[in-house]
């Protein structure tokens, strides 16, 4: 083997055959990450505490359109043939309710104010999408890569474990494609995976996927797999009928402050918050 061949398998992702994908979930509670991943219930794929393999929504797919939304059995073994379902990671990092300091008057009569920062356990997701990851690379910008960065966001953002996979099977409603985004991982995980028929590609993506990675001892990937992973990626993205009209929408969005559109959503808003989360 030359040396460029050898540096391109170096670079190759690993191969988890299928029914070996147990040995990530166990390996995941031997390293004390709890496990979220995709489960079906109550109609929807959600996120839920996962130990096993067989939690994980087998052999179905869905239907997403504007107003509706519906789980259906397909065929064959996959666990990852469904789009983005009805969560996200956001409610992870951020508490619905939480205290954020505390008032103590000393003895000789000044307050002294403490910070009440959080102590989040370390938490494994497995399932996130690259879409997902986009919307969190707008929160790290904004609560991480700032001068004063949210230590209560950091603290929470740092304890997260994300398990990444290619989006194979978008939805009526994805437009992923036209913002760059997806549906293939980019950035943004711990460890990536792609679905085919045998198995699972795995791809590290930072120095605690690459300790995953190499505990699963995994082999290099065949140039067929390979093939696989890339042409379900490229039939996902062909799939996409819906586009944004382009990537520098802050100025189309500017230029129409005074539409008339904005008017009708304000009458019917009722201020309950629910368009902020």
């Amino acid at each position: 083997m030359s040396a460029d061949d050898s540096d391109r398998t170096a670079l190759r992702p690993g191969f988890l055959p299928r029914g070996e994908l147990q040995r990530l979930l166990d390996l995941l509670g031997e390293r004390g990450y709890p496990c979220l991943g995709p489960v079906a219930a109550d109609g929807a794929i959600v996120y839920r505490s996962v130990s096993r393999v067989e939690q994980l929504p087998r052999g179905l797919t869905q239907i997403q359109q504007p107003g509706r939304y519906r789980l259906l059995e397909g065929e064959g073994e996959r666990l990852f043939a469904w789009a983005n379902g009805p969560q996200a990671l956001k409610p992870l990092l951020f508490a619905p309710e939480e205290p954020l300091w505390r008032a103590e008057r000393g003895a000789d009569g000044p307050l002294a104010f403490t910070a009440l920062l959080p102590e989040p356990e370390p938490l494994a997701v497995l399932g996130v999408r690259a879409c997902d990851l986009a919307a969190l690379k707008l929160l790290d910008r904004h609560f991480l890569q700032r001068p004063n960065p949210d230590p209560w966001y950091a603290r929470r953002r740092q304890a997260l474990l994300l398990i990444g996979v290619d989006c194979s099977h978008p939805a009526d409603t994805c437009f992923c494609v036209s913002t760059g985004d997806g549906p293939g991982l980019e950035t943004g995980f711990d460890l990536g995976l792609s679905e085919i028929e045998d198995g699972f590609l795995i791809s590290p993506g930072s120095d605690v996927g690459r300790g995953l990675a190499s505990d699963l001892e995994l082999e290099p990937a065949a140039a067929a797999h390979m093939q696989e992973a890339n042409a379900a990626r490229m039939a996902a993205a062909a799939a996409q009928t819906r586009a944004l009209p382009g990537r520098r929408l802050r100025d189309a969005l500017f230029g129409q402050l005074d539409h008339g559109r904005w008017q009708a959503v304000a009458e019917r808003c009722l201020a309950c918050g629910n368009c902020t989360a």
